[in-house]
């Protein structure tokens, strides 16, 4: 079992959508096409029971950099985006394993919540070298006593 960074990382890596990418990096990406990294932020504490389960929430920010020199590109960009925000939504109850104050403790992803896809940048300025889009993930789990 992995923690619910490196499981969200293999989901993506595993997607047959994201075969054209050379890996899915975390909190890092190179510019040019065919390259895709994960930023997580804010980790927060939802909630917690009697017996210590608590359900905690993670965003993360997809970047993934694709040729988008002519509308044709783009369009397909979008229905990339598309598929992929409909693959996130349908990940749900996946087992992941959190180090909690030295502990090793079960949990399970809920829920996965894509979002607001959009071109993000043209990291080179020029859209011929290629534009980067964002995905937001929002991350549901629970972390169980």
């Amino acid at each position: 079992m992995s923690s619910v960074i490196e499981t969200i990382r293999q989901i993506l890596t595993d997607c047959d959508l994201m075969d054209e990418f050379n890996g899915v990096h975390v909190d890092y990406t190179e510019s040019g096409a065919g390259h895709a990294g994960i930023f997580p932020t804010n980790p927060r504490k939802i909630s917690e029971d009697l017996i210590g389960n608590q359900r905690w929430q993670i965003n993360f920010s997809l970047l993934v950099d694709r040729a988008a020199f002519e509308d044709y590109d783009r369009l397909a960009n979008s229905d990339f985006l598309l598929k992929l925000t409909y693959y996130m939504n349908a990940q749900k109850n996946i087992t992941v394993t959190e180090n909690v104050n030295g502990a090793e403790r079960n949990g399970m992803i809920t829920n996965i919540a894509a979002s607001n896809a959009l071109l993000f940048a043209v990291p080179t300025g020029d859209i011929n070298d290629g534009v980067r889009y964002s995905l937001q993930l929002q991350v549901t789990y629970m972390i169980y006593e």
